[in-house]
């Protein structure tokens, strides 16, 4: 049924916008027994159940590390150790003189056996321990080294403000 039927055509755009209400004159007793009940404006849910806590268990265990190697070859501190993601290699750099400072003085001064930065990257196999190469080139220390996701390409950071890149294949080869 049509709930507009019987209304005058001659209300305005504002008349007819406007809501209804079940008391409004307009609409006859029948047609509003018809018209769906209104939604309650807020509905209480209950709240979720709180999650129960899990219980904390504090004994891990501890992980049993064994040395295996002392690696022994660089003459100055070291700035950088990394594994070649397929594990294969070990590559480690030298870095900075270690300054100290005299007594009584504002001047840095370096002790004469630490007066050069190395300026090499050392290529080790991590299984055997063994020293495999060097990798030269850099003029000052070294800050960091990197490895390529496919284990082929070492690249070294230095003080000399340039990046090295290795084919680290064909040096250890």
């Amino acid at each position: 049924m049509d709930p507009l039927a019987g209304m005058d055509d001659s209300s305005t755009d504002d008349d007819t916008a406007s809501q209804t209400t079940e008391d409004d004159p307009q609409i006859p007793e029948n047609q509003a027994a018809q018209l769906p009940a209104p939604a309650p404006t807020s509905a209480v849910l209950p709240a979720p159940p709180l999650p129960q806590p899990t219980p904390v268990i504090n004994q891990r265990e501890k992980p049993h590390y064994v040395l295996r190697h002392i690696l022994r070859g660089h003459t100055q501190s070291i700035s950088a150790v990394k594994f070649s993601p397929d594990g294969k290699l070990l590559a480690s750099c030298g870095g900075f003189a270690v300054p100290f400072f005299k007594p009584m003085s504002h001047h840095v001064s370096f002790p004469p056996s630490q007066t050069g930065a190395e300026k090499v990257v050392k290529i080790w196999s991590p299984e055997t321990g063994e020293f495999l190469r060097n990798l030269t080139g850099h003029t000052q220390g070294l800050s960091d080294i990197a490895w390529s996701s496919d284990s082929v390409y070492l690249a070294s950071a230095s003080d000399d403000t340039t990046i090295r890149i290795w084919d680290v294949e064909t040096v250890c080869s």
